[in-house]
């Protein structure tokens, strides 16, 4: 329901409640007034006749003074125009006045020389009263229901002038706030709570649309800041890559061309031909690895829509390390989940991934420890764990630990691409790695989508 018509109806009801109220009242007053004004009449009457009756029935025989009394009362009633008293003998002994069947009835003894004779009694009849009454409440009742169409009809125009209208206007204006159109302000001139609202409204508007601007001046400079970044960022790790591959190949390069000019120049023969040639065989053989690690870095994706159960992979790449750990004297720990799941990546990622962590972890103990690989259900994650017992990382390291081309290893003993491939391998799969480290112990978690039934 509109406010105009809550207003409306509400002032027409409270005009229909107190006029009301105020007609019962008045109504009722006059009512009173009326029927005092009649016991008032029958008293000065009664008065007048009791004067000249009591002197009667004192002087004059008994019959002579009911005749006399007889003639008196009708020359009252003729006087008044209506038969409203009469003798009575047995009329009582007490003055009273009551409404009786519709009439008003008036006793008033007449008492000589301590004797009471009779009573003059008075019956009029309320009907005219009513009648009047009848009438004074249909004035009223049409009174109250003009006063009210007036009253609503001021409240329907004043409402729509003073209140509908503004109204009206704020509402256009929250709508267009609420669509991005700041530009446009609201006035209507008037100096109340709702022109004091629409000149609010008017200030956020501005204020919203500065805002606007500021915040959209503030992203472009973020967005902007952040491109020059990414760019700085792209830049950096093309200088990592190949500051990489020339320290990674410089070294094999070397040895390859050093022993292919010794067999050029024929300065070896023989075995040590043979021997050389073995040597660039090797050194090319590492140097494929190298590239090899170097497009799984660069590639990072595994086949889509395929599943794997990392309690068997988990359990399959710590047997094949068995021997390695027993030379490294490191004792190996198995936690799978139960009941067993499966995840969102495929086998031979996942045996990449936990192979790696698991190589990392036996080479940081090299007096021995232990190796725990542990499987575990969360929510609706997996996540698998690799934890060792050695020194630890320390915070300087941790920070590069997923940076490509970064290794604590003798030169010659790792590419610095491991913990990199495992990074974008897991977050390609829409997994999470992170590491905790401490004086004694790291954990390598990683957390990966279980795949649904």
């Amino acid at each position: 329901m509109k406010l105009v018509a809550k207003y409306t109806l509400a002032l027409v009801g409270t005009l229909v409640v107190v006029l009301s109220i105020g007609a019962y009242f008045r109504l009722g007053f006059t009512r009173e007034q009326i029927e005092d004004d009649l016991r008032r009449s029958h008293s000065q009457v009664a008065a007048v006749l009791e004067d000249s009756i009591d002197d009667l029935w004192v002087d004059a025989p008994r019959d002579e003074a009911l005749r006399l009394t007889n003639e008196l009362i009708a020359k009252a009633n003729a006087d008044v125009g209506a038969s409203l008293f009469r003798w009575e003998p047995d009329g009582g002994t007490h003055a009273r006045q009551a409404i009786e069947a519709g009439e008003l009835v008036s006793h008033f003894p007449v008492e000589a020389n301590g004797k009471i004779y009779g009573a003059i009694v008075a019956r009029e009849s309320l009907d005219q009263i009513n009648a009047h009454m009848r009438t004074q409440l249909l004035f009223t009742i049409g009174g109250i229901v003009l006063i009210v169409a007036i009253g609503a009809f001021a409240s329907v125009v004043l409402g729509a002038w003073l209140v509908r209208t503004p109204i009206t206007l704020l509402v256009a204006q929250a709508r267009r706030i609420g669509r991005g159109e700041l530009a446009n302000s609201v006035a209507f001139g008037s100096r109340d709570e709702l022109g004091e609202l629409a000149v609010e409204m008017s200030a956020a508007s501005k204020a919203l649309a500065e805002s606007q601007a500021k915040s959209e001046r503030e992203t472009a400079a973020r967005l902007s800041a952040v491109e020059q970044m990414r760019h700085a960022d792209r830049l950096s790790t093309v200088g990592k890559l190949a500051a990489g591959v020339a320290h990674e190949l410089g070294t094999p390069l070397s040895i390859v061309g050093g022993h292919a000019q010794m067999i050029a120049e024929g300065e070896v023969k023989g075995e040590a031909a043979i021997a050389s040639a073995r040597a660039i065989d090797a050194e090319a053989t590492r140097m494929g690895k190298i590239v090899r690690q170097l497009l799984d870095f660069a590639r990072r994706k595994g086949p889509e829509g395929v599943t794997c159960e990392p309690n068997a992979v988990v359990e399959r790449s710590v047997q094949l390390l068995g021997v390695m750990a027993d030379r490294a004297k490191v004792k190996t720990e198995l936690k799978l989940a139960i009941p067993a799941s499966r995840v969102e990546i495929d086998e031979d990622s996942l045996q990449q991934i936990v192979t790696n962590l698991a190589v990392n972890a036996i080479q940081a103990m090299p007096s021995g420890g232990t190796l725990t690989v542990s499987v575990e259900r969360i929510d609706k994650l997996v996540r698998i764990a690799v934890r060792d017992t050695g020194p630890g990382i320390p915070a300087d390291v941790r920070e590069h630990i997923f940076e490509p081309f970064f290794t604590t290893k003798a030169v010659g003993d790792g590419t610095g691409l491991g913990l990199a491939v495992v990074h974008g391998i897991i977050t390609d799969h829409g997994g999470r790695i992170s590491v905790d480290t401490g004086p004694t112990g790291t954990t390598f978690s990683m957390d990966l989508q279980e795949a649904s039934a």
